[in-house]
Order: C-alpha cells, then sequence, then structure tokens
C-alpha cells in the first residue's frame, strides 16, 4: 500500500474517530497482536507433536522432550503422544478463538462508528441554515451520510483493520518458518511479496480511477431514481419515463462494471499465489528430501510448513485486497471528511456565548419588526427583498400580499428564521433574530406550507409531526384537527381513525384534506404565532371558506402571519401589506385597498 500513502491513510482515519473510540482503537490494535501471536504459537505447538510421531526414539534423545516426559511423569510413548496431540489440539483452539474474537471486535467497532458517523452527518445537515439546501440535491445529502459512510466503513476501515491483522499474523509466520530454516523463510516470503507488490503496483491506480467513477455513477443512480418517483405521476402523463430510465440504466451498468472491475483485480493475486504455493508446495518436499537423509526427519517441517502456508496464503491475499479495497473507497472517504470538516464549522458557528444565551428569545409580548430588510439569493442579478420595513403587533391579523415573484415566501422564510437578511433585522420585542437564539424562536412558531409534507405514517404521527411516538399527546391531536375542521373526515371516513396510515406524502388523501393535516400539524403545540404561506391554494372554495373561519375564530388569541395570492382569504386581517418587487408598496385593511390601491383591486376583480 506504500508506507507514506498507509501512514498518512491512520492518520486520517485517526481524525474521524472521537476519545472514546481512539481508545477503544488502542485495545483492539492490542487484541490484534495478541490474535497474531496466538496464531503463531498454535501452528508452532505442531512441530513437537509430528516429530514424535514421526520418530518416538525423539521422547528419549531430545533433552526437551524427555524432560518434559520425566516432569509430567508419563508412563508410555502411546500416552506422551497423545497428551501432546491434545495440547496442539488446545493451543490451536485458543488461538482461533483469540482471532475470532479479533474478527468480531474489528467489526463491532467498525460498525459502531459507521452509525455515529451517519448521525452525526445527518446531524450536521439539520443544524445548517435553510440556503445549504436550496444549493443542493437532496439525494446526494443522503448518500453522503449513507452509502458514502459504509463504504468508508466497509471498504476501508474494516479492511485496513483486517490487513493490519494479517499483516501481524504473516510477520508472526514468517519469524516461525525463518527459525526453524531461515533460507527457506526469506526464499518463500520474497517471492510472494514480491509477485503482490507487483500486482500491486500495477492495478493500484487503475483502482483508485475506478473508485472515483463507481461513486460518481452511483451518486448518479441515486439521484436519478429519487426524481423517477417523485416524478412519476407527471413523467407516465407526459410518456417520458422512458428517457429517464435509460439514463439510470447507463449509470447502473458503469457501477456495475466497475465494481467487476474492482472484484476481479482484487481476485488476481488470489489465482497468480495459489498457482505458485502449488509449485512451491512441490520444490519444498524435494529440497526437504534432499537436505533430510530419513524422511520421518522431513514430516515434522513439512507439517509446519504447510500449516504456515496455510495461514500465510491466506493472510498475503487479504493484505492486498484490503489494499485494493482502500484505493477503491478513497472517494467516498473523502467525501465523508468533507461532511465532517462542514460539521466542525457548524458547531463553531452556533456555540453561543453567555451573553448571547442570555439573549434567547422571550414569548412575545409586543411586537415583531423587520426593519430595512434587504436579501438576495446567491448568483441572483437583484435582491428579492429591498430595504424593507414592516411591524407586526401582537394577537393582530397580518396579511402579506402581492404577485407571484414579489418576494412573499422571501420575507416569509426571514420571519420564520429560515434566512438571515443580508442588511437590516429582525426583531422580537427589540431582540435581534440571529443564528445564536433563533430556535428559541422557532420555538414559538407554527408554521403551514402551500405544500404539505406527510410522512408515510398515521394521521396522528402527521399531526404529532417530528414527536416520537411515546410522547404524542392524542388529546392535542384530536384538538388541533378540530380547530383545522378536519377531526370529523378522520373519525367518520377513515378505517382506522387516527391510526389510519396515509400513504408516502399522503397520496391517499385529497389536497383539502392534506393542508388541513398541515394546519393541525402548525397548531399542535399550540404556538402564540401562526404563520400561513398561501396555505389555502390548494383548497376548494367550501373548504377554504371553513379554514379561513378557523383562522378568524383565532383572530386577538394568536399573532396570525398570512401570505396570500387568493384574496378572499385576508379580508378580515387587521392590516394588509401590499408587497410588490420586494418592497411594501401600499398598506391598510382591505376596503381600503380596494378603493385606493388599483393593483390590488384588479387582482381582487381577477378573483371574483
Amino acid at each position: 500500500m506504500g508506507r507514506l500513502f498507509l501512514w498518512h491513510l491512520i492518520k486520517r482515519l485517526q481524525a474521524l474517530l472521537n476519545t472514546e473510540e481512539r481508545r477503544l482503537s488502542y485495545g483492539l490494535l492490542g487484541l490484534i497482536i495478541l490474535a497474531g501471536f496466538t496464531d503463531t504459537i498454535g501452528v508452532s505447538s505442531i512441530l513437537p507433536f509430528m516429530a514424535v510421531v514421526g520418530n518416538p526414539d525423539l521422547i528419549q534423545t531430545n533433552p526437551s522432550l524427555h524432560k518434559l516426559y520425566v516432569w509430567l511423569e508419563f508412563d508410555s510413548t502411546h500416552s506422551f503422544l497423545l497428551a501432546l496431540g491434545m495440547g496442539a489440539l488446545v493451543l490451536m483452539l485458543l488461538s482461533n478463538t483469540v482471532s475470532l474474537a479479533g474478527s468480531t471486535a474489528i467489526l463491532w467497532f467498525s460498525s459502531n462508528l459507521g452509525h455515529r458517523l451517519s448521525t452525526q452527518i445527518l446531524a450536521t445537515y439539520v443544524k445548517q441554515p435553510y440556503t445549504y439546501f436550496l444549493e443542493r440535491n437532496t439525494s446526494n445529502l443522503v448518500m453522503n451520510c449513507t452509502d458514502d459512510v459504509m463504504r468508508t466503513i466497509q471498504g476501508i476501515i474494516i479492511p485496513l483493520l483486517q490487513g493490519i491483522a494479517k499483516t501481524i499474523v504473516a510477520g508472526s509466520m514468517l519469524l516461525l518458518v525463518m527459525w526453524v530454516d531461515p533460507w527457506l523463510a526469506v526464499l518463500s516470503g520474497a517471492m510472494i511479496g514480491i509477485v503482490y507488490a507487483i500486482v500491486f503496483v500495477v492495478v493500484r491506480q487503475k483502482m483508485s480511477e475506478v473508485g472515483r467513477a463507481s461513486k460518481q455513477a452511483n451518486r448518479e443512480r441515486f439521484r436519478i431514481a429519487a426524481e423517477i418517483l417523485h416524478g412519476i405521476k407527471e413523467l407516465k402523463i407526459l410518456g417520458r419515463d422512458e428517457g429517464y430510465r435509460g439514463r439510470f440504466i447507463r449509470h447502473s451498468a458503469l457501477y456495475a462494471a466497475n465494481q467487476w472491475l474492482s472484484s476481479a483485480m482484487s481476485s488476481i493475486s488470489r489465482y497468480v499465489i495459489e498457482s505458485i504455493a502449488f509449485g512451491s508446495v512441490i520444490v519444498l518436499v524435494l529440497y526437504l528430501l534432499a537436505t533430510h537423509q530419513d524422511f520421518k526427519d522431513a514430516l515434522p517441517i513439512m507439517t509446519l510448513y504447510a500449516l504456515a502456508a496455510y495461514r500465510l496464503l491466506p493472510a498475503f491475499q487479504q493484505i492486498f485486497g484490503s489494499a485494493t479495497q482502500v484505493r477503491f473507497n478513497m472517494g467516498s472517504m473523502e467525501a465523508v471528511e468533507e461532511q465532517l470538516n462542514i460539521r466542525d464549522k457548524v458547531l463553531d458557528a452556533n456555540l453561543p456565548s453567555r451573553s448571547q444565551r442570555e439573549m434567547d428569545v422571550r414569548p412575545l409580548q409586543e411586537q415583531i419588526e423587520l426593519r430595512n430588510l434587504s436579501f438576495q439569493y446567491p448568483n441572483t442579478a437583484a435582491p428579492h427583498i429591498n430595504h424593507l420595513n414592516l411591524t407586526i403587533p401582537r394577537n393582530t391579523t397580518v396579511a402579506i400580499v402581492g404577485s407571484t415573484g414579489a418576494g412573499k415566501t422571501t420575507l416569509i422564510d426571514i420571519i420564520l428564521g429560515l434566512l438571515e437578511p443580508h442588511n437590516g433585522a429582525l426583531l422580537v420585542d427589540g431582540i435581534r433574530i440571529t443564528s445564536r437564539n433563533v430556535t428559541s424562536w422557532q420555538k414559538q412558531l407554527g408554521y403551514v406550507p402551500q405544500h404539505i409534507y406527510l410522512a408515510d405514517d398515521t394521521i396522528a404521527a402527521n399531526i404529532a409531526f417530528g414527536v416520537a411516538p411515546e410522547d404524542q399527546d392524542l388529546d392535542r391531536v384530536r384538538h388541533a384537527a378540530q380547530i383545522a375542521h378536519i377531526h370529523e373526515f378522520v373519525l367518520g371516513e377513515l378505517p382506522d381513525g387516527y391510526n389510519t396510515i396515509v400513504g408516502e406524502r399522503g397520496v391517499r388523501l385529497s389536497g383539502g384534506q392534506r393542508q388541513r393535516i398541515g394546519i393541525a400539524r402548525a397548531l399542535y403545540s399550540d404556538p402564540d404565532i401562526l404563520v400561513l404561506d398561501e396555505a389555502t391554494n390548494a383548497l376548494d372554495t367550501i373548504t377554504e371558506s371553513i379554514v379561513t373561519d378557523a383562522i378568524r375564530e383565532m383572530s386577538h388569541t394568536k399573532t396570525i402571519i398570512v401570505i396570500a395570492h387568493r384574496l378572499n382569504t385576508v379580508q378580515q386581517a387587521d392590516i394588509i401589506y401590499m408587497l410588490e418587487n420586494g418592497c411594501i408598496t401600499d398598506q391598510g385593511i382591505y376596503q381600503e385597498l380596494l378603493a385606493t390601491n388599483e393593483r390590488f383591486r384588479e387582482m381582487a376583480v381577477s378573483q371574483g
């Protein structure tokens, strides 16, 4: 693998570990070293046993064996031979037990590390500002915290640890056979090592290239599959599903070819070495027969070498396979490192000082103020919000209306704390909302978007969205559903009531039913401030009237901010702001604007 590359890789892997994992890794390394030495002891224990089997007279002629025979008070060669065999068997079983413990410890350590990295990367995403997700593909983010972590664990960390374990085994075995016959050990070890080194040098660069191509092809598979499944309705209607499927097939075929090529190159050495090993056995037998006049003298050494080869060949194969897997999966490790570096920056940015913690936002007492706000999305020519000033008193209903592209949704995202203004400030009772205290502000908010996301779960779980099943309060679920005027539908028309599964993205419900579940979700925590972002656009006239009545019933008990394109939902608002090109152009109650603002009147007339 190359000493410098291996050392650099180990340092990079150490950077992925936390303090507890580093401590465990040292214990794991100790267990791996112990397994290597016990493996050598297990194999070497066969030597005295086979020597006595071939020549029982050694009990009397060999000082060590004779001393052991006398000290243990054996009375026959047969019983001593039986004891040597049982001892060799026990040592072999012990070495296998320690090796098994080392292998399972590697898998346990790696699996837990993978779990921690996945959850850590996902937590990093959750802490990112809203603009982070506007610039990235969701399927890529999912792949980063699942597939890339899995490939890092399965393709780098486990092979590396197993390679280290097998290197220790191989080194111990070579030392053993060197102790028995130095020249033969050096010759056989050098031959196997040279062959593996040549093969690895030939394939290592190719493995890196294939690994990166495979990662990119896999990323495209994820993205295209997600797009097909999310847009399946439109694709079928337009008859364009075949084109998407063809794109998926191309990337899937490339991924499969690269996976095959990786496996094939990893297997090359195995067949080369097996061929060399078979010839080496013949050479070994001839060598031992030539150097030992009595075949009985050669039998123990032949047995030892056979067992050593039985351990050495898989060890060399594992070392080579580990090296090629590491090269193949380096791209995934780089992606994981990148996400963890992002995490460190996020943690640093969100670490509040004591003075900042004391400025957490308390429940609204007076007003929300937008002061001289400006905001512009990246890579756009003009600002979406431009020097905007707006005041929302507590327990009033405020409506913000305007044509498509006026900046309504951008403005509401700033109020929700999802976007941070480039200039100006969002103030709550005089306290400026920043990334340091935005969480405490958002806890006061209930939000109903235009398009409701529903999980493939029960009605109750979707209303208590994000609340752990054991913490869900069914009374609060029912109360919120009653305010949103969906309680009667749930109990009267759904087979399992609040335990009915809605299907992925709520496909078994109508648009109006999904929207009312979204309103109930916003009301579940009984927020002080309710924000509705064109929340009635998907509703029919009757349902819209019902929801509007529900909003009216909450007037002056909550602060309600309504973003609307359809004006009949804001007729009872305490004040309506006209928004055009990111600026407030007019304000007043419905009848005032209808009488004095031509643009507002045109909107009202066009909507009947």
